[in-house]
């Protein structure tokens, strides 16, 4: 009897394949926190979706979801490397591949995307942001960064919500305009331009970079590769931006503390900002689901800003940070076959045209469509196009919390700027000059 059973379980055992049963678990490693806010929540279930598709198409797949901290992706791939642990499919960011390089820690895709044909991989590696990816990983859209703004709040104070500022000093004139105190009793309860000085790359990326391009600065030298933020043109964007707190009183104090999410976009969807700089592509879902825009996400031809709007950053070079989240698969994966399998199907248009945090398409195709024609969308491929990226850096992470370290001194404490900025670059440089 027991002679008999075991072979009807070895039977059943090599039947496993045939009948579908998973063999192969991927770990997919990814940011998003249903309890972080509406935008995380609408990514989950994109996410869900394509394991649901996926699953159904490789019955020997199953797909396992790893949560990692957003800001914390690249170190995590990183370390786990140095210590042996392994993922498969893992989100990671252009600005760490200067390091990721050095590391070796993510698979080189250059022979996975050689099997593409021509007109596929054009259409995927038409913009810059495909440069900054490629062969760590592959753009799963571009993100690029506006203003965004409330049109009705335009109206109300007399502003025409279809012009919108042009330059630096327009903007502080509208931001001006447009703070609030709504009850009248002598608090402030709606700013007129909400920014984020957090400690967070998002300070670097999002406020204190785009000013410091915009006097003509650079944050590191690609020749000496020393950091070179303490410049003229770094002392002017940090003055620009302290004034904005505490001389012209159109930014909150409180944009100093809490989470890049909450300043801006929880700020913005909760009525406290008039106006929120450094507003993501990836959180246009969002302005749809509150009801201020219609047929936005997912875009069609009719897609209207109707109450929330957007426009380019009012800089010399209108530009903003611009990148992507990327899909790569890390050295240690035990499965890449499969895990390129399943960032295959996350590549489908039908699908990336539904993913909230792709921001604007990646692929060159998508923007023939009519509904990336309205003039909603054309403002968000303006700003794409002006876009630059972070220094190549292999110590990016290293840099950015050097710069969100300094600009939290200056403005919690008004440490004077130019002093402050040198030290800060002095102590980068002395660790990570020439490298």
């Amino acid at each position: 009897m027991f002679k008999k059973l075991f072979v009807v379980v070895l039977g059943v055992l090599f039947l496993i394949p045939a009948l579908g049963i998973a063999q192969v678990t991927i770990k997919v490693a990814h940011f998003y926190d249903p309890a972080a806010g509406p935008a995380h929540v609408m990514n989950m279930k994109w996410l869900e979706k394509v394991k649901s598709i996926f699953e159904e198409e490789n019955p020997g797949i199953k797909v396992e979801f790893e949560w990692i901290k957003w800001d914390e992706l690249d170190l995590k791939s990183l370390r786990d490397y140095r210590a042996g642990i392994s993922h498969d499919v893992i989100y990671t960011s252009p600005q760490y591949y200067g390091l990721h390089e050095v590391a070796r820690d993510l698979l080189d895709i250059s022979d996975y995307v050689a099997r593409w044909p021509k007109e596929r991989l054009d259409d995927i590696a038409w913009s810059p942001v495909w440069q900054s990816a490629f062969p760590w990983g592959v753009p799963l859209g571009i993100h690029t960064r506006t203003i965004v703004y409330r049109r009705d709040m335009y109206e109300k104070v007399g502003l025409d919500p279809n012009k919108t500022p042009s330059n630096l000093d327009e903007l502080v004139a509208y931001s001006k305009k447009l703070t609030q105190d709504v009850d009248g009793d002598g608090t402030t309860d709606v700013y007129g331009l909400g920014m984020y000085f957090g400690p967070s790359r998002a300070t670097i990326e999002l406020y204190f970079a785009p000013y410091l391009w915009h006097f003509d600065g650079e944050l590191w030298d690609k020749e000496t590769k020393k950091a070179t933020f303490a410049s003229e043109a770094g002392i002017a964007a940090a003055q620009f931006l302290f004034d904005l707190i505490y001389t012209h009183k159109v930014t909150p104090e409180w944009s100093i503390s809490g989470t890049y999410d909450d300043v801006i976009l929880i700020a913005f969807l909760n009525e406290k900002l008039a106006q929120a700089e450094g507003y993501g592509s990836y959180w246009i879902g969002p302005l749809e689901e509150k009801g201020w825009v219609k047929g936005i996400f997912p875009p069609t031809p009719e897609g209207q800003a109707t109450i929330a709007d957007v426009y380019p950053t009012p800089t010399k070079y209108r530009a903003q940070f611009t990148n992507a989240w990327n899909i790569s698969i890390h050295a240690l994966s035990k499965h890449p076959e499969e895990s390129w399998k399943f960032i295959e199907t996350m590549l489908r248009p039908e699908l990336l045209i539904e993913y909230p945090d792709a921001g604007l398409p990646a692929l060159l195709s998508l923007w023939d469509r009519p509904e990336y024609k309205t003039p909603f969308y054309q403002k968000w491929l303006e700003a794409a196009k002006n876009g630059r990226p972070m220094p190549p850096t292999a110590h990016y992470g290293d840099l950015a919390d050097t710069v969100a370290a300094c600009l939290q001194e200056i403005f919690a404490t008004k440490a004077p700027i130019p002093e402050t900025l040198k030290k800060f670059e002095d102590e980068y440089n002395a660790k990570f000059a020439g490298e």
